[in-house]
């Protein structure tokens, strides 16, 4: 293009992939979506590089993994160098941020390089918060002794009763008068972050979503209101309870997709759709009873960490790319398009994929191993810090913890892990995790 693209990038918070009807779900969960993709760039196998939200956006942001920038849920607060929002005022962008997403905030680091960042809590903080904040908050959640008693209260307090057998429909946290009073104000080129977190828990579909996804005979199968009251908690979900979990969740994504055709319209209304790169992403999936866990804590399955990714780039790009490819390249992409840096092969228009995606979760005091696979909750602090670590091919993945590692063959299965003769043919995956082993202990 003759002149820098608007660059405008919506995150659909906690969008697992095979739920998504463009990527081969036989429900309609996300027609907005679809339409988008239909007539963008549709990555059938993106993978993100963590399982929660402030270490995925921050891959976001700077280009790096989470082992690499140190946003975890061990430091939650972003302190990495360089962010992309920075860059890009740097090159002359006006940037615009809004975010309902409580760990998505300027306290955390996300600010940086915003000439405006809103939070939809109504809460006003500055983006110098972080620098404030960050020092001593990284350094008590990285302290065993001082994170041990936080941890377990914070457990206690989520786990206590938390069981309900009617969600909340949603309400309206004004993600989208915000918008629109930005396009209202921005010039040209400008860059927008938004994020939409109508699929996050707890379930709180709109009303008429419940009514066509979820079975009427489910309405009193009790379900939890955090992941913590599952995972942490005494509480058991029977077969109607998961399935009414998971019939919620469809009908979640459906509540966030009529939000994001919204959004798309007002884009649309504004004049900027068209000529823009846009950006429709997943931050990370959502666990609904795989390997008994919900939510997507203590997690690196591919069912949080395999999402959607769709893009419009302003001069076109390939209908459809199904290789292996890392979300934090949208980093290099937008430089790329931007014409502000150069990276022709990293960008995402190139169609390149990545042989290998990386990515993990650093576990606060929770054996995971035993939480997987023995079905209990231990803490020790000695865990603090310890990465629960994959490297994944298309058609296998290696998950590591504490010394131990399991090869499965994808989709994974709990007891479809390979045995260790197999790994010969995966000595790549090795490899790439002990890499990522090494950068996280310089971390703590």
């Amino acid at each position: 293009m003759a002149t820098q693209p608007n660059v405008i990038v919506v995150v659909l918070d906690t969008v697992r992939a095979d739920r998504v009807s463009a990527l081969g779900y036989d429900r309609e969960t996300t027609p907005a979506f679809d339409a988008f993709a239909a007539d963008a760039t549709l990555y059938t196998d993106a993978v993100s590089q963590a399982s929660w939200s402030v270490p995925s956006h921050a891959s976001l942001f700077t280009g790096e993994y989470p082992s690499d920038h140190g946003a975890t849920i061990t430091r939650p607060v972003l302190t990495a160098d360089a962010v992309l929002p920075e860059l890009l005022s740097t090159g002359g962008y006006e940037t615009y941020g809004i975010s309902p997403n409580s760990y998505v905030r300027p306290a955390t680091g996300f600010a940086r390089g915003f000439d405006e960042f809103q939070m939809c809590s109504g809460v006003t903080e500055s983006a110098v918060a972080a620098d404030i904040l960050g020092p001593p908050v990284n350094w008590v959640t990285s302290t065993a002794a001082v994170r041990q008693p936080i941890e377990r209260l914070f457990t206690a307090s989520r786990t206590k009763g938390a069981v309900t057998t009617d969600p909340d429909a949603p309400a309206d946290n004004g993600v989208l008068d915000r918008v629109s009073d930005v396009l209202d104000r921005a010039d040209a080129p400008f860059f927008l972050f938004c994020n939409l977190i109508d699929a996050h828990l707890p379930r709180s579909p709109a009303p008429e979503y419940v009514d066509r996804f979820v079975e009427p005979e489910l309405a009193d199968a009790p379900i939890p209101e955090s992941e913590r009251a599952y995972t942490m908690g005494d509480h058991e979900l029977a077969d109607r309870s998961l399935t009414r979990l998971r019939q919620l969740y469809d009908a979640d994504l459906r509540t966030l997709d009529d939000k994001l055709a919204a959004l798309l319209d007002r884009f649309r209304d504004a004049g900027v759709l068209d000529d823009s790169l846009v950006v429709l992403v997943s931050d990370h999936g959502e666990h609904l009873g795989e390997f008994d866990r919900i939510g997507h804590q203590f997690s690196v399955f591919d069912s949080v960490v395999s999402v959607p990714l769709a893009i419009q780039f302003p001069d076109g790009g390939p209908d459809r790319i199904d290789d292996q490819v890392e979300i934090r390249r949208l980093f290099e992409t937008v430089l790329d398009e931007t014409g502000l840096q150069s990276h022709p092969h990293r960008s995402l228009a190139s169609g390149i994929g990545d042989d290998i995606a990386r990515g993990s979760y650093a576990s606060p005091m929770v054996d995971i191993e035993q939480l997987l696979w023995g079905d209990s909750v231990r803490y020790d602090p000695e865990f603090l810090g310890e990465s629960l670590s994959f490297a994944r091919t298309d058609e296998a993945k290696l998950i590591s913890f504490d010394g131990e590692e399991w090869l499965f063959e994808l989709p994974e299965t709990a007891d479809g892990s390979l045995p260790k003769l197999a790994r010969e043919r995966y000595a790549a995956l090795s490899e790439s995790l002990e890499l990522d082993r090494q950068l996280a202990k310089t971390m703590l």
